[in-house]
């Protein structure tokens, strides 16, 4: 792009990523001041206007368009939102802002048939119009595991999110034991494969729903996870998106979310505190014990700790908060914490927090082809 092309609401509408944008940006200010030590005012805010952290959130098969639908209907997140199914019923009565309809000749717009071979298919056989699609600085992917679209295809929808050099963190449903050793291989298999392409990885077993009420009813259960999963979403998004009192920038959320090793890690839980002493105590512990994914604080080795209150949030609550995570993980763990005012809370504080380290076991068991955890349903 020469000078005289340069367009800076093209640019910010672009979907080169971030680094791009900021070079150009950089380039034209060098062009345009080149006897100038300084930055000016000008092009502070040019790159205030291109440098927003691009999300996608996408939602693949029957669950995941669920999901993205859910949120969209909550109507509390600003952001993109894709459906990418191969059945075109249950795509066009699901609520997102794109929708993508896969596999036309492998699939006719009737479903996977619980297939994985033909969801992967499906996906390849529109694997440019999916790239296209994925060209964002950050992208969510959630989706149920153990059928054929979403077990299929999301791997693959990953691999082209990160060949668009995009953050790729991934939220899955594992079937319930009780839908029989197919299902849950099928599941393992396309955790595997997903394993590979993903920064940040958290599987939610359906099993764990039966911890809240053996007696839920379905609907319920199924609205629990989809809650789960967009309070999980949104929370990251209003770290990378939002200025705080104590600030989280994007590059400290990038080093929590990147990935480590052979396998993708993650933990995060959230959780709302009436401020009593106690209670501070309390939900600061469960933050980093979410009962839905079980994971082991001692192997966190990154962690933010983000604190949401109104204008009467003390100094000696949120130290009280952070000394309780803290000493929830190990001692030579980098944690880093934000605090942002939100009036709606009244006098409840919210506390998120995101770590990197502990692996699911059900990631575990996909990378070694090995069966997965029974769940522990003895407290039933």
């Amino acid at each position: 792009m020469s000078d005289k092309d340069f367009d800076l609401i093209e640019l910010a509408k672009s979907r080169s990523s971030v680094r791009t944008r900021f070079n150009e940006i950089a380039r034209q200010n060098q062009s345009t001041n080149k006897s100038l030590n300084l930055d000016s005012d000008k092009y502070l805010s040019d790159l205030l206007k291109v440098l927003k952290i691009k999300s996608l959130v996408v939602g693949v098969g029957g669950a995941g368009n669920n999901t993205i639908s859910r949120m969209q209907d909550i109507g509390t997140i600003d952001v993109d939102t894709l459906n990418v199914n191969t059945d075109a019923h249950d795509l066009y009565y699901s609520n997102a802002k794109q929708k993508l309809l896969i596999g036309k000749d492998t699939c006719n717009g009737l479903g996977s048939g619980n297939d994985p071979i033909v969801g992967a298919t499906a996906a390849e056989e529109d694997i440019d119009r999916i790239s296209e699609v994925l060209k964002a600085d950050v992208v969510f992917i959630t989706f149920g595991l153990g059928g054929g679209t979403g077990t299929g295809s999301a791997p693959i929808i990953a691999r082209e999110a990160k060949k668009n050099k995009a953050m790729v963190v991934s939220f899955c449903s594992i079937p319930f034991l009780s839908e029989g050793n197919e299902r849950r291989i099928r599941a393992r298999k396309g955790l595997n494969e997903l394993a590979k392409y993903s920064d940040t990885l958290i599987p939610i077993p359906n099993d764990n729903l039966l911890r809240f009420n053996q007696d839920l009813p379905i609907l319920t259960g199924f609205k629990i996870m989809d809650e789960v999963l967009i309070r999980c979403i949104r929370e990251i998004l209003n770290l990378i998106d939002n200025c705080g009192l104590i600030n989280i920038d994007y590059a400290d959320v990038k080093r929590v979310l990147e990935k480590k090793g052979e396998c993708p890690s993650g933990l995060i839980g959230i959780t709302e505190s009436l401020g009593e002493d106690a209670d501070l105590i309390k939900k600061a512990k469960l933050a980093l014990n979410n009962p839905l994914l079980e994971p082991d604080p001692k192997k966190v080795d990154r962690c933010i700790v983000s604190l949401s209150g109104d204008h009467q949030l003390s100094l000696s609550k949120v130290d009280r908060i952070i000394s309780t995570i803290t000493n929830e993980i190990p001692d030579d763990a980098s944690l880093k914490f934000g605090t942002s005012l939100n009036p709606m809370l009244g006098s409840k504080i919210r506390i998120m927090a995101l770590g990197r380290g502990p692996i699911s076991p059900y990631v575990q068991a996909a990378v070694n082809d090995s069966e997965f955890p029974r769940p522990n349903l003895n407290h039933l």
